[in-house]
């Protein structure tokens, strides 16, 4: 079934179609630049300057004026390859050399023709034809066979002889009647053996293959610069974003400051100019009272004309309005007003700067992120270290590696969010043959301006699901599964299996009669349920296929995990032991409790799984370990202890192991006896031998009571919340 499978890959339309006609190939032609098109297709292309450019990559030749299409090589692979095709969909078809109708049996290479059994046999027969290529229809099932078969090349000026010599002056594969005649042995020619050429030309090949690698590494090395310069720019320019916002937030403080300050001086410098001018108006408002009352009193006598009155005060009125008419408004008009004298011009600019610090990523909480840092003449002095202070004013210091001349990169994994300083320092050599550090500062000769950068918490990439019976709704599930593109999971309560794609679309689900607690699949696709004291094996659709009764070894399956010869291994919570169990349920082997390995006793097995190296993982949720065995079981390390550290465990459930050696693992946590505050509640990564290396725990879209957890290839992790219904995908490497 593989070898078909494989010979399907190999003869699939689209690898045999030319990419100009959309056509199978018809006498397909490789031009210089390596690419294959029909040969007529490429004469189409072809101007009236015989100027040829390939419709692939646009790279041009011109072609000699004497030369045609057909003088380019011909591609040998896929002309086995269509011959490959023509005996492999040769059903219905019949013999193409004789006219008995008989049906096909194999294809001859030199002819190109379809064989029947009796033209097969002729073929073998005949010496003029016993050296052609054939292949049967049964050797072409047959990888070893399909790989001897081999097309022949026909001389061009002796149609019915095989080109068997390469003369090399002329560059052109002969027959052995061309080194007789037109090639023959000389000054301007020397036809040799087409294999005594042809190992040389492997062996400079060879060579030239081992350079275009380097060159492709140094290719995808560049490519992948690239993609990390660009994702450094975006976030250097997320920084400056941040930057020019803090600076136009205290630029508007300021502005708002200076326009208080300002008012305020204009109030003061108003009354100031007010004062005098009040004070003058009182003095000129009480003599013009005075006046106007002398003046009222004299115009009253003189108008009720009583002569003994006017005479009687008249010395009096002369007097008072000789005083009256003498007062002269003497006084300085306003000469100056108050003016605003504004300036518009708030200068910021962008510029293009070796920054020495640079990011990579974009930081986010237990993730790793590169920092490469490229110092500035001056800034170093010996080797540099790069440091990183956390908010609460943890340092660290980074393994730094030099990755050219000139520029350092290390791996940083933030294990808090916030704003982190990231900075530099430098050992340098002293007389005295020790070594001191200078750390980076924001300015000064030699220093080197620290980088703050900001992580964000490892928020779920993906959550669905909620309480409910209908398709991608969870009632309490408490295990899931990946395997290829597809995520399997325990919905427990609703007694069913679901399945989605690994962006939570649903695709399909099946019920499993009890509550399913774990789930497995093997690498087949087959689909094992562990439900009460049973282990249930579905098809990958779905279908019941058949029950394992292992209740008389099993007291309280936890857990369920898959050896790749497809055994079982089975976590018992009830006797605190794992077995490692038959397909048909035969038990061969158990460890812990009072079994094979009384010196790693366990206290509560909580889940199981297998590593890329057949190794198995078991969870102990009291004993707050993780234990591991090789795959004969005998046991190998054990890690972990409780704690509220990132790096301590609180009642782990379920556990993962990715292909690079990770060890993914839910902590369900606890309630705290001081004011019920919850502690534990996380998902945390080892490597194989249980250094711990990062933990995961969101600020948003928390975990409430995490259990069964699986891993992707591409670095993320499901874990299913049976407290919250649902499956949240976390993105871990």
């Amino acid at each position: 079934m593989a070898a078909e499978d494989a010979l399907e890959e190999e003869l699939v339309d689209e690898s045999l179609t030319c990419s100009v006609c959309k056509d199978i190939y018809d006498d397909p032609r490789v031009l210089p630049c390596l690419h294959t098109f029909c040969a007529m297709c490429l004469e189409q292309r072809r101007t009236e300057d015989s100027q040829l450019t390939c419709p692939t990559c646009q790279h041009q030749w011109t072609l000699k004026t004497e030369d045609s299409v057909s003088n380019l090589p011909s591609n040998f692979y896929i002309n086995k390859l269509l011959n490959f095709r023509a005996l492999h969909n040769s059903e219905d078809a019949r013999c193409q050399m004789c006219e008995s109708g008989a049906k096909v049996e194999s294809i001859c290479g030199d002819c190109k023709l379809l064989l029947c059994g009796n033209c097969f046999i002729a073929h073998s027969n005949s010496p003029a034809l016993k050296d052609h290529y054939i292949i049967t229809l049964h050797d072409l099932k047959n990888p070893s066979s399909r790989a001897k078969y081999t097309g022949a090349e026909y001389c061009a000026k002796h149609n019915d002889v095989r080109v068997t010599f390469y003369c090399q002056p002329c560059a052109k594969l002969v027959c052995r009647e061309c080194t007789i005649t037109e090639h023959k042995q000389g000054r301007k020619h020397n036809p040799r053996e087409v294999s005594e050429v042809a190992q040389k030309y492997k062996d400079d090949l060879q060579t030239l293959v081992q350079k275009t690698v380097d060159a492709a590494d140094a290719l995808k090395n560049a490519s992948k610069t690239i993609r990390k310069e660009l994702t450094s720019i975006t976030i250097n320019c997320q920084v400056e974003k941040t930057m020019i916002r803090e600076h136009f937030v205290q630029l508007k403080a300021k502005v708002e400051k200076a326009e208080r300050d300002v008012m305020d001086k204009l109030e003061e410098m108003e009354i100031t100019q007010r004062e005098p001018l009040i004070k003058e108006r009182g003095s000129f408002e009480g003599t013009l009272r005075s006046t106007e009352d002398g003046l009222k009193f004299c115009t009253d006598i003189l108008g009720r004309n009583n002569d003994v009155e006017i005479l009687t005060l008249g010395q009096q009125l002369e007097d008072r309005l000789k005083v009256l008419a003498a007062n002269q408004v003497k006084r300085e008009p306003l000469k100056n007003h108050l003016t605003f004298q504004h300036s518009t011009d708030i200068k910021c600019e962008l510029v293009l700067t070796c920054k020495p610090i640079v990011i990579t990523d974009p930081p986010v909480e237990s993730l790793p992120t590169s920092v490469v840092f490229r110092p500035q003449k001056g800034q170093v002095q010996g080797t540099p270290q790069l440091t990183v202070t956390s908010p609460v004013g943890q340092c660290v210091t980074l393994e730094i590696t030099k990755i050219s001349e000139g520029v350092f990169e290390a791996v940083w994994r933030p294990q808090t969010t916030g704003k982190h300083v990231v900075g530099v320092a430098t050992e340098s050599d002293t007389s005295g043959g020790g070594g001191k550090w200078k750390w980076g500062r924001a300015s000064g000769k030699g220093g080197c301006s620290p980088l703050i950068v900001d992580v964000s918490s490892n928020n779920p990439v993906l959550t669905f699901g909620q309480k409910g019976s209908q398709q991608g709704q969870f009632d309490r599930p408490l295990d899931v599964a990946v395997r290829g593109d597809r995520l399997y999971v325990a919905d427990t309560f609703n007694k069913r299996v679901q399945v989605f794609d690994l962006s939570g679309k649903f695709c399909f689900s099946f019920l499993t009669a009890s509550n399913p607690e774990s789930v497995v699949v093997q690498t087949g696709g087959t689909i094992l349920v562990h439900c009460g004291e049973e282990v249930i094996k579905f098809s990958p659709s779905g279908e019941l296929l058949k029950k394992l009764d292992i209740g008389v070894h099993c007291t309280a399956i936890s857990g369920l995990a898959v050896q790749r010869d497809g055994g079982l291994v089975v976590a018992d919570f009830g006797q605190n032991i794992f077995l490692f169990v038959e397909s048909d349920g035969t038990l061969v082997k158990q460890v812990g409790g009072q079994g094979l390995l009384k010196a790693q006793p366990f206290s509560s097995v909580s889940f199981v799984c297998v590593d890329n190296e057949s190794n198995i993982i078991v969870s102990d949720a009291l004993q707050n370990c993780v234990q591991v065995f090789d795959v004969c079981l005998n046991f190998l390390n054990k890690f972990g202890e409780r704690g509220r550290q990132p790096h301590n465990m609180w009642s782990p459930t379920g556990v993962s192991a990715d292909s690079r050696g990770n060890i993914v693992l839910a902590n369900v946590g606890d309630k705290s006896d001081v004011g019920g505050v919850e502690h534990g509640k996380k998902l945390q990564v080892f490597r194989s031998d249980g250094t711990w290396v990062a933990t995961i725990s969101s600020d948003k879209d928390k975990l409430n009571k995490p259990h069964g957890v699986a891993v992707t290839e591409d670095g993320h992790v499901f874990v299913v919340d049976y407290a919250d219904h649902c499956v949240r995908k976390y993105r871990y490497m």
